[in-house]
């Protein structure tokens, strides 16, 4: 966990399309990578943040906060904006949620990649939450 308090963005995956690979990570205003990734993380590149677009399996050994198929990200910290990003490796697809003034809470997203096509869906934070939490 970062030192400080830091926004939370859960991911659900909804399927997609298997040998695609999608990538999420956070962005500042100035399109500064913000997503935290943990010193203990065995790369500190796109794997931790890109996973197979049909599933989250295996995200776990790659050091990522995987809970009941909900993949947890944090931002560096709770006082800046940020914008959601989601990308096909190798592809033209690319999804930005955030609007003009970006994110100033958790947030939680349906995930769904697809050839030609990357899609974030908002759904309510509590969902996510819940299932993740489960026991």
């Amino acid at each position: 966990m970062p030192a400080t308090e830091a926004y939370e963005v859960l991911l659900r995956n909804w399927g997609g399309e298997e040998s695609r690979t999608c990538c999420v990570w956070q962005e500042d205003s100035q399109h500064n990578f913000i997503t935290y990734i943990p010193p203990s993380v065995p790369h500190k590149n796109e794997d931790y943040y890109c996973f197979d677009c049909a599933t989250f399996d295996g995200m776990d050994l790659k050091g990522a906060d995987l809970r009941n198929g909900i993949l947890t990200y944090q931002t560096l910290d709770n006082t800046t904006a940020y914008w959601v990003d989601m990308g096909i490796l190798d592809g033209f697809a690319k999804s930005n949620q955030g609007g003009d003034s970006g994110y100033t809470k958790n947030t939680c997203f349906h995930v769904h990649g697809r050839k030609f096509d990357a899609s974030l869906y908002e759904a309510p934070y509590d969902e996510c939450e819940k299932i993740r939490d489960s026991k």
